[in-house]
């Protein structure tokens, strides 16, 4: 198996696996209780535990995105080049489709139907934008502190933390939000909303960006240090550790 087939495999399961627990989550909290605030923290809680799993153990492997946001951020921050853009956005739209057809089957359900459920309001979608661009601007930034290691706490925590300060059922994340056209379930959402979504998320993307350039500005000579060996870094820096 080639390095990039092993990498983008790695996103392919870790996005099928956060999408069995995204979708499940949702069919299980809201027909087990009658109360939408439990229901809410059930799934909210489901979500920050299996992101958090998957992340921390395919980040070694391929970084453990399993977001097209995310891996469109690091491409543009040129520490994934061209091919590794395309296999992981593949992988991850692939890994979410599978994953909401396991969790439909799981659950009991029609194992591919079309979600009816749009979302409305101009909010939802400023929303969308806001949760995108600050989880982009967190994973940005742990890396440019050297700190990306607590990906696996910081990103379930905001991802967590919007899913119950906002009332977008978003989880800010391109394939999920392809994944979610493909089940009727609560946290499903019909076509047009879906890729409206998915434009708002382009925005946010950009908009992170933006923020990080401003803020990492004059800090160019240090970029790319996080992933330099002990040797490299070292050399680069001409400081011992």
């Amino acid at each position: 198996m080639t390095h990039l087939l092993r990498k983008s495999f790695a996103e392919f399961l870790g996005t099928a696996l956060l999408m069995v627990a995204v979708v499940g989550s949702s069919i299980m909290g809201f027909s087990s209780t009658q109360d939408p605030v439990l229901a809410l923290f059930i799934t909210a809680f489901t979500i920050i535990l299996a992101l958090g799993c998957v992340t921390f153990i395919f980040g070694s492997i391929s970084g453990g995105y399993f977001n097209p946001a995310l891996t469109f951020a690091e491409f543009i921050a040129k520490r994934l080049d061209i091919s590794e853009l395309f296999a992981y956005i593949a992988a991850q739209l692939v890994g979410a489709f599978a994953g909401t057809v396991l969790a439909n089957y799981l659950a009991n359900q029609k194992a591919i139907s079309h979600s009816t459920r749009s979302v409305k309001g101009l909010h939802s979608y400023i929303t969308e934008v806001l949760i995108v661009a600050g989880l982009v601007l967190i994973l940005q930034l742990l890396i440019h502190q050297y700190n990306d290691h607590l990906a696996p706490i910081a990103i379930p925590a905001w991802i967590g933390s919007a899913f119950l300060f906002t009332a977008s059922f978003s989880i800010a994340n391109p394939a999920a939000i392809f994944g979610r056209m493909w089940t009727n379930a609560p946290g499903g959402t019909d076509v047009k909303s879906g890729l409206l979504l998915i434009a708002a998320d382009v925005i946010g993307v950009v908009l992170a960006l933006a923020i990080v350039a401003v803020l990492t500005a004059g800090d160019d000579d240090l970029d790319g240090l996080a992933y330099l060996t002990e040797e490299e870094f070292v050399e680069a820096t001409d400081h011992t550790i």
